[in-house]
């Protein structure tokens, strides 16, 4: 059942009129009036986001605070055609879906994503480690579309960058303390500034402790509630900035624990009628009954050193070298608590039928060398480089099913090498043709034993991703661009699977054929940006995976079409009003199958890509003034979002519903201080994100219901 109450409030809004625009947030200027073009570096320069022929969302860290960006979980609530969820193991994990493409697996250390999560220009192999809480974030940017050229490694969907602010020479404090539901208590911190006297060396330290109690849902077999969080975490920062060098040490670590991701049952014998209506177990979606105790366990810590060499008026060599390691933990009771009853147990209350706990340990190393610069009087703009990453893992899963117990265990190390390069050739002041591309070799080995049975492969995959566009500047406020791109992601093995055979055997790489145009262009004297996309992509072998009714999950190559329109408004109605929104429609099938270790069902032909919806619409403001002796803001934002699949199979235990989230603040700062009161899903509307099924084993997975947040601020 469609809802419509959001399509009254859309036609009564001020924007009711256009579709579309940047989330860019307006800024202050001479005039009070115009939108401030934002920085951005989606093409490894630092270049206006007007300028940049790439759909691209970016938010600064006004945005950022605004729009209550704690997670990249967030982003789903006011970026276009984005949607970042939790995985179903564990509550550390997330899976990115950009323009519908994402992970199946994420909790799995055998799995890797299309949308590349970016922080400070380093690659992070594990979902896991998205956590931002801890960092002093200047900007995010979230670029839509295979990036298979400048960034490469798994970004064939997307990538998603987030810049955290570099120290500068005067001192800078900031101290954020607040309270939340559930008893939630944090304190946020940032201090840095000049530790030389003649400014060139910095020193910066960001942090944050957060601690939530329980209170998301019940569980009544337990007799508990349950939702208890704890995070701590912190970025150590040093900076040198010379006449012709730069160099950028950093070191951080986090520290993330919970009583885990709980599972809601749906009553398997009454999955009749609407998916939507299909009753739970407990009786609603926030009461559990698995007598299971889950938990999550997440720990990294890691440096990165940038280094920058001037090697001219118009050529630069950069250095970027980082290491990380994870440690992640998690158990999770899958079937939610089945009732005694319904398997003939003659007592009373429930029995966990799917249970699976999960030790991995990862370890990461990457070194990326990039040379860019000008040539010919600016004729040409360059960027090159070579790449490489490793990663070793060790994953330990003790699984039950139908109380047959069973072990995995997964030695997997990838090597990944990769060279680069893109230029533009600036024809003239308006028109500019962008060539580029990316030859990538992932190499793979893993060692396993599953059901005490080795399992030992040892896998190559290449592949060259080139890249061609035009763009034309028909004015200072206007560019329109057209492009095709090729993105990859290598091949891999089903770590879900139950056999030896089937682990062994790797399932095939991916690779997309994406064709773009898009306009770009602001009006009004620039108080109206309103940018337009519109997208082809038709993916060959797409890695899909499905489980069948006795509980085998397997992993299939899919070839699918996936297209769409995207847009993006923002206005400055006045200097103290600021109104913004973004929607996408779009259409996606599975249209033909690829066999994977010579076995294939092709069940899949004829479904909708996961994760896809029909439309997505956001629309928000903000409102400031000034009120005594500061000034008084507030906002508001309401995004409706389309049902779509969380399973490949189309099965309605995965059919998630649409959904209408809104999500507003409200601040008061005078002197140096600022009070903010910010509340998120204020319907306090009760929906999953994601769900499975096989025989009596039905769950569901609980979305957060309202959240709200009360923080007082001191800046220096």
């Amino acid at each position: 059942m469609k809802r419509s109450h959001f399509s009254a409030i859309a036609g009564t809004s001020l924007l009711s009129v256009f579709s579309a625009g940047s989330l860019v947030q307006a800024q202050e200027t001479a005039s009070n009036l115009v939108i401030e073009n934002i920085v951005v570096t989606a093409q490894r320069r630092a270049e206006s986001i007007q300028e940049t022929p790439v759909s691209i969302t970016a938010l600064g860290s006004d945005d950022i605070e605004k729009f209550q960006i704690d997670n990249v979980k967030d982003l789903s609530q006011v970026a276009p055609n984005v949607l970042f969820r939790t995985v179903t193991g564990g509550s550390a994990s997330i899976a990115p879906y950009i323009r519908g493409g994402g992970t199946s697996d994420g909790s799995n250390i055998t799995s890797e994503a299309e949308v590349g999560v970016y922080i400070d220009d380093i690659y992070q192999p594990r979902s896991a480690a998205s956590f931002i809480e801890g960092l002093n974030v200047e900007r995010i940017e979230v670029l839509r579309g295979p990036q298979g050229t400048l960034y490469g490694r798994n970004s064939s969907a997307g990538a998603l960058k987030i810049i955290s602010a570099t120290p500068t020479e005067e001192l800078t404090f900031k101290n954020e303390i607040g309270i939340g539901r559930w008893e939630e208590f944090y304190d946020k911190f940032y201090v840095g500034g000049s530790v030389s006297e003649d400014g060139r060396l910095r020193a910066g330290l960001s942090g944050m402790y957060r601690d939530r109690d329980v209170g998301r849902q019940e569980n009544l077999t337990l007799d508990r509630e349950v939702g208890e969080e704890e995070f701590k975490g912190f970025q150590a920062d040093l900076y040198y900035e010379g006449d012709a060098f730069t160099a950028r040490l950093k070191g951080f670590y986090s520290d993330f624990d919970s009583d885990g991701l709980w599972a809601s049952a749906l009553d398997p014998f009454s999955m009749t009628g609407s998916y939507e209506d299909f009753p739970f177990t407990s009786g609603a979606i926030d009461k559990l009954l698995s007598p299971y105790e889950s938990y999550t366990t997440d720990k990294q810590y890691g440096t990165s050193l940038h280094l920058s060499f001037d090697l001219g008026e118009s050529m630069s060599l950069s250095s970027i070298t980082s290491w990380s390691e994870l440690e992640d933990d998690w158990a999770v009771g899958f079937s939610g608590g089945v009732a005694n009853a319904a398997l003939g147990i003659p007592f009373p209350g429930y029995i966990e039928l799917f249970e699976r706990e999960s030790v991995s340990d990862q370890d990461s190393f990457t070194q990326e060398l990039q040379l860019q610069g000008e040539a010919f009087d600016s004729f040409v703009d360059y960027v090159g480089g070579l790449y490489y990453f490793r990663e070793t893992g060790t994953q330990a899963l003790e699984s039950a099913i139908f109380f047959g117990p069973s072990s995995t265990l997964f030695d997997i190390t990838t090597d990944s090498y990769a060279a680069f390069g893109q230029v533009s050739l600036n024809f003239t002041d308006s028109l500019a043709v962008i060539l580029g591309g990316r030859y990538t070799e992932d190499k793979k080995q893993l060692d396993a034993m599953v059901g005490g049975l080795p399992v030992n492969s040892d896998d190559n995959f290449s592949e060259f991703t080139p890249k061609a566009a035009v763009e034309y500047q028909f004015s200072d406020d206007i560019l329109m661009f057209a492009s095709y791109t090729e993105g990859f992601k290598a091949g891999g093995y089903n770590g879900l699977a139950s056999t030896a055979e089937a682990l062994g055997t790797a399932f095939e790489p991916q690779t997309v054929e994406a064709w773009e145009v898009g306009f770009k262009s602001e009006w009004w004297d620039n108080r109206l940006r309103l940018n337009l996309a519109g997208f082809f992509n038709e993916y060959a072998s797409l890695q899909q995976q499905a489980v069948t009714n006795e509980g085998v999950f397997i992993t299939e190559n899919y070839d699918a079409e996936h297209k769409g329109i995207e847009a993006e408004i923002s206005v400055q109605l006045s200097s103290s009003l600021y109104v913004w929104a973004n929607g996408v429609y779009q259409d996606s099938e599975y249209t033909d199958t690829t066999a994977s270790g010579g076995i294939s069902t092709g069940s899949l032909i004829g479904n909708q890509m996961t994760n896809v919806f029909d439309y997505q619409f956001a629309i928000g403001f903000d409102y400031t003034r000034d009120i005594g002796p500061g000034t008084l803001s507030f906002g508001a934002n309401v995004n409706e979002r389309d049902d779509l699949f969380s399973t490949s199979d189309n099965a309605p235990i995965g059919h998630v519903a649409s959904q209408t989230l809104v999500d507003a603040y409200v601040s008061y700062g005078w002197d140096r201080w600022k009070l903010a009161l910010s509340g998120k899903n204020l319907t306090d509307e009760k929906y999953w994100n994601t769900g499975f099924g096989f025989s009596v084993v039905q769950p569901r997975f609980m979305a957060d219901p309202m959240t709200w947040r009360l923080g007082l601020s001191y800046q220096l």
